[in-house]
């Protein structure tokens, strides 16, 4: 009599119901995950010191487009209004700097997280509702008489309210550490040197055929021949000395609340 091998019915059964119920299971699992996180991220990188790294890191990677102050060009938009079309939170601006915006000229950039969240926080950082109200505007004062800067800009420098009510807290960040940076065609360097080795320093104001009109560096106004000039020459560089450094994060911040506060003033 031949031996013949029954299928294990029991046990094919069993086995096709508990792989039915893990399906099940699975499927009920998938349509209970939500398809979009509704979790918003918060930046955790918001200090003074990593708004300033994220500021290095936003003239290095995104001032091409967006300028070095952040007001635009070159296709880029103006990101001091603190009005943005697609990133509505820190969240989606973090999202966006890392992948981009498709079908814009807007590319993602590899950086690390922490990098990212810092230009995020420097970003928020030029507009004035989040600029404003950062530092101590009182200290601020304080050390701008402790460094002296009313010497120069009491006399032949920019008038400190004046710059302050037409540059944004970035610009005028970027003065402070970098014044060679950006200067205007008025407050060059003018250097000249009379007949018999005398050196003259100072800020050109005219000039024509025969002499030029310089406001030296003790806020006297100078006319000089130049029949007296053995030479003479222009440099688009600030008188103002940079102050990166010497101004803790702290500092600087406190320094640019006071400057902010100027706004109301001269114009």
């Amino acid at each position: 009599m031949r031996n013949v091998t029954r299928p294990r019915c029991g046990l094919l059964y069993t086995s096709a119901i508990v792989t039915k119920s893990l399906l099940l299971m699975f499927a009920c699992a998938l349509s209970a995950m939500p398809q979009h996180s509704s979790v918003k991220l918060s930046n955790p990188f918001q200090t003074p010191q990593d708004r300033l790294e994220g500021a290095a890191t936003f003239r290095s990677q995104c001032a091409s487009c967006h300028g070095a102050d952040g007001k635009g060009g070159h296709g880029g938009s103006d990101l001091t209004r603190g009005q943005f079309k697609y990133a509505v939170s820190e969240d989606a601006m973090f999202r966006i700097v890392g992948s981009g915006i498709p079908g814009t000229a807007m590319p993602g950039f590899a950086l690390s997280g922490q990098q990212t969240w810092q230009v995020v926080a420097y970003i928020y950082s030029l507009a004035p509702a989040h600029g404003s109200g950062v530092g101590d505007a009182k200290r601020g004062e304080q050390l701008v008489t402790v460094n002296q800067c009313m010497r120069c800009h009491a006399a032949d420098a920019p008038d400190l309210a004046v710059a302050a009510r037409h540059r944004s807290r970035s610009e005028l960040r970027q003065s402070i550490l970098e014044p060679a940076a950006s200067v205007a065609p008025e407050y060059w360097s003018w250097r000249g040197t009379l007949r018999g080795g005398k050196v003259l320093e100072g800020r050109r104001l005219n000039e024509d055929t025969f002499s030029v009109q310089v406001m030296d560096r003790e806020g006297r106004l100078r006319t000089i021949d130049k029949g007296e000039l053995t030479s003479s020459n222009v440099e688009p560089r600030s008188a103002m000395p940079s102050f990166a450094g010497k101004l803790n994060v702290k500092d600087l911040d406190d320094v640019l609340a006071y400057l902010e506060s100027l706004r109301g003033g001269k114009q």
